[in-house]
């Protein structure tokens, strides 16, 4: 569908939009030799919120940089500005480095911001246009950050009072036993127990692999530097329909789980679920009854 096409929908819609804000594109200059920026993300602010989708396959790239281009390290540089916008809450200058930018603000509105900011991804970022699926069925990954956002809004929900008690906003300063302090992202703490919240829904088996790890290593940090015994890894993994073909699916599986049961072994509470809603159920649950 063109421009012309997508505007002449909106104009003739008959009501009003569930949200409106400001979209901006996030470009990137991937190869400094060649000082060319490319469009490589969208955010939208909305109401003092922001989403923000990136750039999260990368075959395009390769094509155009070949080895030039580490595409580990890109996966990393594309959460990093993804968490740094929603940290910030997209109150961000046009320039968030030398390499980085963000385009002018423009006016958009939609039923949500999921699909305000799918709908202009597809527009601009032409990196990530899907060459075989339709964008309907065509896989989108889900941040760490923003699955926090989610949980963290159903416990304060349904747990009131208690959930503001062992939610953190902030990195936890954790004293160690050699009388030396670090920072550990512990989202979830309460003078007993620990839990961290993690989003396995990636492609990339290297991203999920860094991701449990990394969330596994800081409460296994915690339990051994304080009185804390009791730990929860909540996971968001992605099922059979997430958009991933046969073959990618088996190999998430594969990844994820060998992970994951390696985490048990060590004392680790798992629990995992295929959505945002049902994962805050579960660590709900875990937190009124093994954390009370």
């Amino acid at each position: 569908m063109s421009n012309f096409s997508t505007l002449r929908e909106r104009l003739q819609a008959t009501e009003a939009p569930a949200i409106k804000g400001h979209w901006r594109p996030i470009s990137a200059c991937l190869d400094e030799d060649a000082g060319e920026y490319l469009n490589v993300g969208v955010m939208f602010q909305y109401g003092g919120r922001v989403e923000v989708r990136m750039l999260d396959t990368f075959d395009r790239v390769k094509c155009l940089y070949g080895n030039r281009i580490d595409l580990h390290g890109l996966s990393h540089l594309m959460m990093d500005i993804e968490d740094t916008i929603r940290h910030s809450r997209g109150d961000l200058p046009s320039d968030l480095s030398s390499t980085i930018r963000l385009g002018q603000p423009l006016f958009a509105s939609g039923d949500n911001p999921e699909s305000v900011v799918d709908e202009f991804f597809f527009d601009v970022v032409t990196l990530g246009m899907p060459s075989k699926r339709t964008k309907r069925d065509s896989f989108r990954y889900r941040s760490s950050h923003k699955v926090r956002e989610t949980v963290f809004d159903i416990m304060r929900q349904r747990m009131a009072m208690q959930a503001d008690n062992i939610i953190q906003t902030e990195p936890f300063r954790l004293k160690l036993h050699n009388s030396s302090a670090t920072y550990v992202d512990i989202p979830l703490l309460s003078e007993t127990a620990a839990g961290t919240i993690v989003s396995a829904w990636y492609k990339s088996h290297l991203v999920v692999e860094n991701n449990l790890l990394q969330a596994a290593s800081d409460l296994l940090l915690i339990t051994s530097n304080s009185d804390r015994r009791k730990t929860a890894l909540s996971v968001l993994v992605p099922g059979a329909e997430s958009g991933m073909s046969s073959r990618e699916f088996q190999k998430h599986q594969d990844t994820t789980y060998r992970l994951l049961e390696r985490f048990r072994n060590s004392g680790i509470d798992v629990l995992t679920a295929p959505s945002s809603d049902a994962l805050a159920s579960e660590t709900i649950e875990w937190w009124s009854t093994c954390a009370a």
